[in-house]
C-alpha cells in the first residue's frame, strides 16, 4: 500500500470518529455543554473500543478463519460488557452534575422504545430521570451493536478486496512468467540458428559474411531490448522481420524467391514484440526455398490503428516427415501470447495444402494515440 493511500484512509476514518462525536454531541444539546460533550465522549470511546477489538482481535482470530459460531459469541459478550461499562460511566457523569438541569428537556437520542412500555392502569408518573435511565441503557446498547456490525462489514469488505488484489497480483505474475518463458523459447532458437548460419558463410568465404554480421546485430539488439517491453512500435517489429530476410538472402547463394508487401497507415500502431517472427521463420524452415526450384514465400502486413493483418504464403518441402511443422512449438508458444495478450482479439488460420502452406493472422489492436 503507498503512503498516500494509508493516510487517506486513516484521515478518512478520523474524519468519521469525529463527526460521530459531533452527531451524539448535538443529540444531547438540550444539556448543558460541557455534560453533552461528556457523554459524547464515552459513546464515541466505547464504540472506537469496540470496534478497535473487532480489529485486531476478534476479526482476525475468528471471523476471517470462518469460526462464525465464536464469534458471534464473543460480539455479544463483548457488547454486553462494554454497554455495562459505558452506561456506569454515564451515570456517574450525570450523577456529578444537577438532574434538574439534566432532565429539563428531552434530548433527541432519548426516544421512548417498545420495552420501555408501562401498565396501562399505572397510576405513578414515569419521572424524566426513570426515562432517562431506561433510554440511556437502550442507547449505549443499540450504538455498539451497530458499531460491531458496521465495524465486521467493514473489515470483511476490506478483506474480500484484498483477497482480491492478492488474485490479481498473482495471475499478472503467472501471465508475466509464462510470457518470459515464451520468449526465452523463441530468442534462443534464433539466435542458435542465425549462428549456424554465419558460421556457414565464414567457412565457405561467403563476401557477404560481414553484412551479415552487422544485420543480426541489429536484430539481437532488438531481441535483447525490445522484447523486454509490453509493446513495441510495429515500425520496429517490421525493421526486424526485414533484417530476417535479408539474413536470409545472406545465408543462399541464389536468389531466392522472397516477397514482403506493406500497407501500414500509421508509423505509431504498437504490438507486443516478436510476435510475428515465428511465423517468418517457419515460412523459410520448411518452404524448401535455396534448396528447390519452385519454392517460394509470400508475406503481406495490412495494419492500421484498429486492425492487423498478416499472412505467410510458403511453398511446402517434398519431405514428408516435416510436414506436420505447423503443429510445431513455434507456433504453439505464439498461440499461447496470443491468448494471454489478446484474448478474443485475435484469429489465426492455418490452411495447409499438399504443395503449400497458408496462415493468417487478424488482431484487433487497441493504441492511445492522437494522430
Amino acid at each position: 500500500m503507498s503512503i498516500t493511500i494509508f493516510w487517506k484512509r486513516h484521515i478518512l476514518e478520523i474524519s468519521v470518529w469525529l463527526a460521530v462525536f459531533a452527531l451524539l454531541t448535538f443529540s444531547n444539546i438540550s444539556f448543558d455543554l460541557f455534560l453533552s460533550l461528556e457523554l459524547a465522549a464515552l459513546l464515541t470511546a466505547g464504540m472506537f473500543l469496540i470496534t478497535l477489538v473487532n480489529r485486531t482481535l476478534l476479526f482476525p482470530l475468528f471471523l476471517a478463519k470462518n469460526r462464525m459460531a465464536l464469534f458471534i459469541i464473543s460480539a455479544i459478550l463483548l457488547v454486553a460488557s462494554l454497554t455495562v461499562l459505558v452506561y456506569h460511566l454515564e451515570d456517574a457523569t450525570l450523577s456529578a452534575h444537577d438532574t434538574e438541569t439534566v432532565y429539563e428537556d428531552d434530548a433527541l437520542l432519548d426516544i421512548r422504545l417498545p420495552s420501555e412500555t408501562r401498565a396501562f392502569f399505572e397510576e405513578e408518573e414515569e419521572t424524566s430521570a426513570d426515562r432517562l435511565f431506561l433510554s440511556s441503557k437502550w442507547k449505549v446498547m443499540i450504538l455498539l451493536t451497530g458499531a460491531m456490525l458496521v465495524s465486521t462489514l467493514l473489515h470483511y469488505r476490506k478483506r474480500t478486496e484484498e483477497m482480491e488484489e492478492q488474485r490479481v497480483s498473482m495471475l499478472q505474475e503467472k501471465v508475466q512468467l509464462e510470457l518470459n518463458f515464451l520468449r526465452s523459447q523463441i530468442n534462443p532458437h534464433f539466435l542458435f540458428n542465425a549462428l549456424n548460419n554465419i558460421y556457414s558463410m565464414v567457412y565457405t568465404g561467403d563476401k557477404n559474411a560481414a553484412d551479415s554480421v552487422l544485420t543480426l546485430s541489429e536484430m539481437l539488439r532488438y531481441v535483447t531490448y525490445g522484447s523486454k517491453e509490453n509493446q513495441i512500435s510495429l515500425t520496429e517489429e517490421i525493421n526486424y522481420l526485414e533484417n530476417y530476410i535479408e539474413f536470409q538472402r545472406y545465408s543462399h547463394e541464389k536468389d531466392i524467391n522472397v516477397n514482403f508487401d506493406k500497407e501500414v497507415s500509421s508509423d505509431h500502431i504498437l504490438i507486443a514484440p516478436m510476435l510475428l517472427q515465428p511465423f517468418v521463420e517457419n515460412a523459410f524452415k520448411y518452404s524448401g526455398i535455396g534448396m528447390e526450384e519452385n519454392a517460394f514465400v509470400n508475406f503481406k502486413l495490412i495494419a492500421d490503428a484498429q486492425h492487423l493483418q498478416f499472412i505467410a504464403h510458403n511453398s511446402k518441402r517434398s519431405v514428408k516427415r516435416e510436414q506436420k511443422h505447423i503443429k510445431g512449438i513455434g507456433i504453439d508458444n505464439v498461440r499461447k501470447r496470443l491468448d494471454l495478450i489478446y484474448p478474443g482479439q485475435y484469429t489465426l488460420d492455418i490452411d495447409e495444402a499438399d504443395n503449400y502452406f497458408n496462415l493468417e493472422l487478424t488482431i484487433q489492436i487497441a493504441n492511445d494515440y492522437g494522430e
